[in-house]
């Protein structure tokens, strides 16, 4: 998707002590920020960057 279709997110939110630089942000589409602001979901940067989305159990 485009950079321009896609929203920043912080992986750490600044309100719980994350940093507001730009290592620990991520461009989402739309659907995957949803999944990144949803109780049911965690999410990880992998290695290689990638962001990896996980359902609770």
């Amino acid at each position: 998707m485009p950079p321009e279709w896609c929203d920043a997110h912080h992986l750490e939110p600044w309100a719980a002590g994350g940093k507001t630089d730009l290592k620990d942000g991520a461009l989402l589409c739309p659907h995957h920020h949803r999944l990144a602001h949803a109780p049911g979901y965690t999410h990880e940067r992998l290695p290689d960057g990638t962001i990896r989305f996980t359902r609770r159990p």
